[in-house]
């Protein structure tokens, strides 16, 4: 390691490098320190059976932070507060410490420690705000370990932090008043290794996806109705799935409505599917959807998932939900969907197929990506963030 280039350090509880988006999002990261000439190492809280290891050049140090995982859910929570522990050791350790320490999740327990070791020792303590989780009630915000952690973070220890990189205009204009050092920074995708899988489709039924974990952020269930409505009224289309287990895919479908020869025409359900096979699959796409209520976690975060969409060339169809906005443009590199009602996304899908796309959509798309989403556009940021 070039001991004349400054030393960044990633830390937290997440997997690295197949810790889902959580992971890329900090390969993103660490790509644009690279750009703004740091030496970058991640530690992990993974359990693995190798400490050390490297990805893509990039240092990677798993601290088993995550050795808990196999309890029940609230011994879990409670074990968690005492993480963060292996990570001080180890940063005790370093004969160089570094020029700044960049939390990724770890809240309360990891800050609680952080925060007196960054300024015992000299070193730039920066978060990386990605999400605001909503309770699921006021009971749970009152009573549940986990969520009284992620609140003591989010509303007080973090804006104790010398700088933030946040997600969305949601979360820099919540710590703005409190922190002068904050930089925007969406999700980013190392744009070279994205190509574009998709053959000739002419004749084939339009292709939409939807791929993740659904939960309250993405309303599948109105994406499927929307799809078999529009195939009701004649529009030859199909909706692939990926990231729903086959045998989980009947919480999702619309009761009664429809026969299970016209779900089978029109629901092509592909299991949890790796990332790159799901990389594929969206790419082969003629369009990716994705549909969220307006809530504080959804307006707090940005979507992985509409990045590496553009960066496939799959224009997007959505509402305009976090910075989207920003981004999406109506005709351009996909549809803004009015609202997230099955009635707004069945017109929006009747738009889209009735103008199906030459390459001209799908170029936009990638120029998207490429102006906002490769990470070298962000090392200036980094560097005054950091210095």
């Amino acid at each position: 390691m070039n001991k004349q280039r400054k030393l960044v350090v990633y830390v937290g509880p997440y997997g690295f490098p197949d810790g889902g988006a959580a992971a890329r999002r900090i390969y993103g990261n660490c790509l644009s320190l690279r750009n703004a000439g740091y030496d970058v190492i991640v530690t992990s809280g993974q359990v693995s059976d190798s400490v050390e290891q490297e990805y893509d050049g990039i240092p990677v140090i798993s601290l088993s932070e995550r050795r808990h995982e196999h309890l029940p859910t609230i011994l879990k929570h409670l074990m968690y507060f005492s993480a963060g522990k292996s990570t001080i050791r180890w940063l005790d350790s370093l004969a160089q410490k570094p020029a700044a320490v960049i939390l990724y999740s770890g809240y309360s327990p990891y800050l609680i420690k952080l925060l007196p070791w960054s300024k015992k020792n000299n070193v730039k303590l920066i978060f990386d705000v990605v999400e605001w989780y909503d309770p699921p009630g006021m009971l749970s915000r009152l009573l549940s370990p986990y969520y009284m952690n992620i609140e003591l973070a989010m509303r007080f220890l973090i804006k104790k932090c010398d700088g933030l990189i946040v997600i969305s205009n949601y979360l820099k204009s919540y710590y703005s008043p409190y922190l002068n050092n904050i930089i925007k920074v969406p999700p980013t995708a190392d744009l070279p290794h994205f190509s574009d899988p998709r053959g000739s489709s002419v004749d084939l039924p339009i292709s939409f996806v939807y791929a993740g974990t659904p939960g309250k952020k993405d309303a599948l269930p109105s994406i499927i109705s929307a799809l078999l409505i529009a195939h009701s009224n004649g529009d030859r289309v199909e909706l692939h799935i990926a990231g729903v287990p086959e045998d989980k895919l009947g919480e999702f479908l619309p009761l009664h409505a429809y026969g299970q020869e016209a779900i089978n025409k029109v629901v092509k359900c592909h299991g949890i599917l790796s990332h790159e096979d799901t990389l594929n699959l969206v790419g082969r796409s003629d369009y990716s959807i994705l549909l969220r209520p307006n809530i504080r976690s959804v307006q707090a975060g940005f979507p992985t998932k509409f990045v590496e969409s553009m960066a496939l060339g799959t224009p997007v169809i959505a509402n305009l939900t976090s910075d989207l906005g920003a981004y999406l443009k109506d005709g351009i590199n996909g549809f803004v969907c009015p609202d997230s009602t099955v009635h707004s996304l069945v017109e929006v899908i009747n738009r889209s197929v009735n103008m199906r796309q030459d390459d001209t959509m799908r170029v936009s798309a990638k120029e998207t990506a490429a102006n906002y989403f490769a990470p070298e556009k962000y090392a200036g940021d980094f560097l005054r963030l950091i210095g």
